[in-house]
This record gives C-alpha cells, sequence and structure tokens, in this order.
C-alpha cells in the first residue's frame, strides 16, 4: 500500500491506495485530521462509510499514531509493514529539486531551507515528514513538490527584470505551482490525444480557489502564471493576482499599515471576495452576477475570465500557435460551466468554438468540449494529484 499526504500546520489530509495492480492502483482509503495542536479531529472514509473520532492530537506525532491505530481497528491494515511507501505533497522545492525525490537528511534539509520561500506550508509538510518517519519507519517516504514540474522554464521565463544580483543572492525568481496537476494533465492529455509527451504542446488552466495556468512546449512546463509565490498571475478566490507593486507603497501611507498587513490583504481579502464583495466561492459569485444582476459581482466574474483569456493568448504565441489542446481543470475549471465559456467567448484572436451543449454534460475523467469547427481542441479534465504522488512513490520500491 501507499499513502498519500497533504500536511499543514494542523491538519493531514491523506489518501491510501492498494498497488496490486502498479498501472492502476485503487484508493481505498481517504481522511482528514485537523485542529492538531488545539483539540483534533479525525475524519477516515471508506467506500460509503464515515468514521469520525475526536482523539485528542497535541502534534502530528500524537496524529499519525492514531489514524494508524484506526486503521488498525479498521482492518484496513494488519500492521505497519503493509504501508510500504509514503508520498508527499510538499509546495516549495526551490530551484534544486528538479523531480519526485526520496526523503533523505539531505532532501528534507532542502524543505526546510525553502520554508523562507514558503512559511506557510513547507514547516507543516517537514513536521509531517518527521511524524511519518517515526510512526513507520520502514515506509519509503518520497517528496513530490508542486515547484518542481516548473524548473524546466528557460531563464527569460523564469527570472524577473529586477537587479540579477536578486536571483543570485536571494533566489528571487519565478517558481510556478501546481506544479503535480500540471504532470497529470500532461500525461492525461498525452494518452487523450494519443500524441508523444514529448511533442504535447498545452495550454492549461488550473482554475481552483487557488488558480494558475502553465504553457507546456513538448510536455514540459515552459512557463507559467504563479512568480515568487502563490499571489502572482490569475485573479484567484482572495488573491489579487498580478498588480502593480506601487501600490502596495501607496496603501502603505494611505491606510497606515505594515508591507506584512498589506500582504496579508492582498492574498486573503483580494480577488473574488475583494471585488464581488459576495464571496470567494466562484458559484455564488456568478450566481450573484446571473441570477441577481449583481453589479460587483459582474465585475469580478469579468476580471476573472478575462485574464484567463489573456493568459491563452500569451501562452498560444509562445508556442507559436502550435497548441495541441486547451485544458480546464480543477474546481473551477471542471465544474463550472459559464466560467469556461465566458473565456473562450473572449480569446478573440484564435478561432476557437465551444460546443455549449457538452460543456454543460456532466463527466467522470475528462470530455472534450469544443466543437469539429474549433481551431483547437478544448478539454475538461478531472485532475489527480494523489494519484500522480502514488504513481510516483511507486517507482521509488
Amino acid at each position: 500500500m501507499i499513502l498519500v499526504v497533504n500536511a499543514g500546520s494542523s491538519s493531514i489530509k491523506f489518501k491510501l491506495y492498494e498497488t496490486n495492480d502498479k498501472n492502476s492502483p485503487l484508493p481505498i482509503v481517504e481522511g482528514l485530521a485537523e485542529r492538531i495542536g488545539v483539540d483534533g479531529a479525525l475524519t477516515i472514509k471508506i467506500e460509503d462509510q464515515k468514521y469520525e473520532y475526536n482523539d485528542r492530537y497535541d502534534n502530528h506525532l500524537m496524529t499519525v499514531e492514531s489514524i494508524l491505530k484506526h486503521f488498525k481497528e479498521l482492518n484496513v491494515i494488519k500492521n505497519e509493514l503493509d504501508i510500504e511507501g509514503i508520498g508527499f505533497r510538499i509546495v516549495h522545492g526551490g530551484d534544486k529539486i528538479v523531480k519526485p525525490v526520496e526523503l533523505t537528511d539531505q532532501n528534507k534539509q532542502a524543505v526546510e531551507d525553502n520554508i523562507k520561500l514558503a512559511p506557510l506550508h513547507n514547516p507543516g509538510a517537514l513536521t509531517a515528514i518527521n511524524a511519518f518517519q517515526k510512526g513507520l519507519p520502514k515506509a519509503k517516504l518520497v517528496g513530490c513538490f508542486d515547484t518542481s514540474f516548473h524548473q524546466t522554464m528557460p531563464a527569460k521565463n523564469y527570472l524577473y527584470s529586477v537587479p540579477l544580483k536578486w536571483y543570485e543572492n536571494h533566489k528571487v525568481r519565478k517558481y510556478g505551482f501546481h506544479g503535480i496537476s500540471f504532470d497529470y494533465i500532461t500525461e492525461k492529455a498525452s494518452q487523450i490525444l494519443n500524441k508523444n509527451k514529448n511533442d504535447l504542446n498545452l495550454v492549461i488552466c488550473h482554475l481552483g480557489n487557488g488558480a494558475s495556468m502553465c504553457c507546456v512546449k513538448n510536455g514540459e512546463s515552459y512557463d507559467t502564471t504563479m512568480g515568487l509565490t502563490p499571489l502572482a498571475g490569475l485573479m484567484m478566490g482572495t488573491r489579487c493576482g498580478d498588480i502593480d507593486p506601487s501600490i502596495i507603497e501607496y496603501m502603505a501611507k494611505e491606510l497606515n499599515q505594515d508591507v506584512y498587513q498589506l500582504t496579508n490583504s492582498l492574498n486573503k481579502e483580494s480577488g473574488l471576495l475583494g471585488v464581488s464583495k459576495i464571496s470567494s466561492d466562484m458559484r455564488e459569485v456568478s450566481k450573484a452576477a446571473i441570477e441577481n444582476h449583481d453589479e460587483k459581482a459582474l465585475v469580478a466574474l469579468e476580471m476573472y475570465t478575462q485574464r484567463i483569456a489573456e493568459y491563452i493568448l500569451k501562452f498560444a504565441n509562445q508556442l507559436e500557435g502550435k497548441v495541441d489542446a486547451i485544458v480546464f481543470t480543477a474546481g473551477i475549471g471542471e465544474n463550472s460551466f459559464i466560467t469556461r465559456k465566458l473565456v473562450i467567448d473572449k480569446v478573440h484572436l484564435l478561432n476557437l468554438k465551444l460546443d455549449n451543449e457538452t460543456n454543460l454534460r456532466e463527466y467522470d475523467d475528462y470530455l472534450e468540449i469544443s466543437t469539429n469547427e474549433s481551431a483547437i481542441k478544448i478539454i475538461k479534465i478531472r485532475t489527480d494529484e494523489e494519484l500522480m504522488i502514488c504513481k510516483e512513490t511507486l517507482k521509488f520500491l
């Protein structure tokens, strides 16, 4: 079995896979431990059954021990040796880690070294890694990094037009995120289109509460929208995306706030929530815009979709017009038909034709939603980052 872990400072999200068929690992259990260090809550789902526990978790190690104890009680595992590998989703690997790695002491040090680049995410991941290492000492630990897929970007795309010594001395550059999802979608699109991954050109729109896009050239990341942090690029649920950096100095004077307070506002009070004044949830914003004709919600929806459309054109230009498909994925990309329609309607320089009926249709895995007249295929694909991490972890066993 392979356990896939996505950990934060006070939570551990997990999914357990059975891997008798290495090509098609089977998810058998998923769950979430939260409020670690407060009072503790654990939910474990097995098929349609949900089990809830309120054990006390003072730290991640106690949480891991509790998860394993309940796995045994529920007959998920006979003993700890059943779990041969653990794959961790880790946000930031810096510019040295370019692919999934075994979490040796050296590679764990890289996670720690990059805490300054991902202060909200890497500490929780590192704590969880150490806890699982103690709880499952025989298991192989593998790290899959959201940044590693983007390490193929050329310098002209990852460097900022700031003093070069900022990059040389302080590692200021575009790193990009959502790399595990982009990697999965690239593999999946290769199968769907029956095209060699090394010849595949895609524009991928990963649209969730956090959102980014990737320009995939010959199966590798060539450019992406997020930057040094996940704050850059597209307008998101609560994040601003690209703005004039001078706004920070201006508002610091206007509000008498420091850069930390303003950055918090740009991360948590901006985007769809900030403009609409309604919600960070696209479902609520689009409902208010379309059904209630709310002016602020309509502006937020127009801004959100306009920026995606403009990046589609930018990335198509970088691919010299040789685009095999435009892919929509993640929560909004997979499920919001109105977002997809508004985005495609705003791409005027490419001959894109959306099949409105297919765009509305339910689907499990993927569905092509363009007409035969469309110059580029448009596909909605359900991403599966956990499965990607499971498969990468299997390679190390």
